[in-house]
């Protein structure tokens, strides 16, 4: 066992529970000024999905398609399965009672419907290029403009000018402090996770499907928890995040893959993927649409993964 890759793990853990503690407090001054879609939607969102983009982008310009294709599916499998199962345990052993969901989080949830509605239709298109890209991407940048429009009317009208200023120049300050830990530290833990995984003879379907998608998304995981964890409308907050980040996975990762590729990039390889995505969507949809998840609902949601896995691994 290399002594030296668990020493990287271990120091790359901590740095992200630092960074959790950073972003999440960062969150919390932004949540009072613009509302939980602006600060958990779209910027926890686009932070926990920027390791994925950076590696979709460094894998398309390489040519690596199937590569890129796999990051920008993968995140939402364990995402909407285990990632929020998790949260609503997290947040049942703590708080004693399910998430209930605030504000018009269902937003959320249109526009990743409507992102799965595309998806189907990209599977139907039958390839990923300028064209379908930036479809794709339109519909992310809807969405943002939409959170940036009613962001102001989310905001607590207690707040005086220089308090909102106060807030807003601290939670950035905390957000920039966690970003710049979790892209220092990414690509060494992935890379110290897999190497790790290779050396005691992990297989290759289980690294593909287990180790590296919840090693590049455990510090979007930890923030998470310990945005759950602080408060009791965490556990809602931490949800849109979710929302927001795989719901940028579904439009411009995808859309970034057909507009940096030299050439069209056929989808068929990714079919199963494609369908996994989507019925996993579907099924996140449907659990979070009524405003409330409660213990059994989150469990659901876990065994749920589990039963991905095991089919996954059945079928391989």
């Amino acid at each position: 066992m290399d002594i030296g890759m668990i020493a990287e793990v271990a120091l790359a853990l901590a740095g992200f529970f630092v960074a959790a503690e950073f972003t999440s407090k960062g969150v919390e001054n932004f949540e009072p000024v613009m509302g939980q879609g602006m600060a958990g939607g779209v910027v926890l969102g686009l932070l926990g999905a920027l390791p994925e983009t950076v590696f979709v982008i460094i894998a398309t310009l390489s040519s690596s398609y199937q590569v890129a294709l796999g990051s920008a599916l993968g995140g939402n499998i364990i995402l909407f399965t285990l990632g929020i199962g998790l949260i609503g345990i997290a947040h049942a052993l703590k708080w004693k009672k399910p998430i209930d969901m605030k504000d018009d989080y269902k937003i959320e949830l249109y526009f990743l419907f409507a992102s799965t509605v595309l998806l189907v239709a990209l599977m139907f298109y039958g390839s990923l290029d300028k064209a379908s890209g930036s479809v794709l991407i339109a519909l992310y940048l809807v969405y943002v403009a939409y959170r940036y429009a009613v962001a102001r009317s989310k905001a607590d009208k207690r707040l005086t000018r220089d308090r909102k200023r106060k807030l807003l120049l601290e939670g950035g300050a905390c957000i920039t402090a966690g970003l710049i830990i979790v892209l220092a530290l990414s690509s060494v833990f992935v890379n110290a996770i897999s190497g790790i995984s290779h050396m005691i003879g992990v297989s290759p379907l289980w690294l593909a499907l287990v180790i590296s998608p919840l090693a590049a998304d455990i510090n979007e995981n930890i923030s998470a928890n310990r945005i759950t964890m602080r408060k009791v409308g965490g556990g809602s907050t931490a949800i849109v995040s979710f929302i927001g980040g795989k719901l940028q996975n579904n439009t411009v990762l995808l859309g970034l893959i057909g507009i940096l590729s030299a050439s069209s990039v056929a989808v068929g390889g990714a079919f199963w993927d494609f369908i996994a995505v989507i019925l996993v969507n579907l099924l996140a949809i449907a659990v979070i649409l009524r405003g409330r998840l409660d213990y059994r609902e989150s469990m659901l949601l876990v065994i749920a993964y589990l039963v991905v896995i095991a089919v996954a691994f059945m079928a391989g």
